[in-house]
């Protein structure tokens, strides 16, 4: 997989769709798994609000609103049952 970056909101709007929580737990399984292509960054107000939180996935995506981790990585390609098969 070629280096990704995912850019996470931490603007109060976002806060309020648990933009903290999706990185948080993003960052969990990216550790976990070993995804160390994948960087996670909290970024200001991207002025998308509403929705959930606001995340870019590489510079050139458009903005996409999301409201769980498992949604992130579907964004990245990646297999949701594979990651909770390789942390059981």
């Amino acid at each position: 997989m070629r280096e990704q970056h995912v850019k996470i909101c931490k603007g109060p709007g976002c806060k309020a769709w648990s933009s903290d929580r999706i990185a948080r737990e993003l960052m969990e399984i990216r550790d976990a798994l070993d995804l160390n292509e994948i960087r996670v960054c909290r970024v200001p107000c991207m002025k998308v609000c509403g929705g959930g939180a606001s995340v870019r996935v590489n510079s050139a995506s458009k903005i996409v609103k999301l409201k769980g981790a498992e949604e992130v990585l579907g964004a990245l390609g990646i297999n949701e049952a594979a990651v909770v098969a390789q942390m059981t």
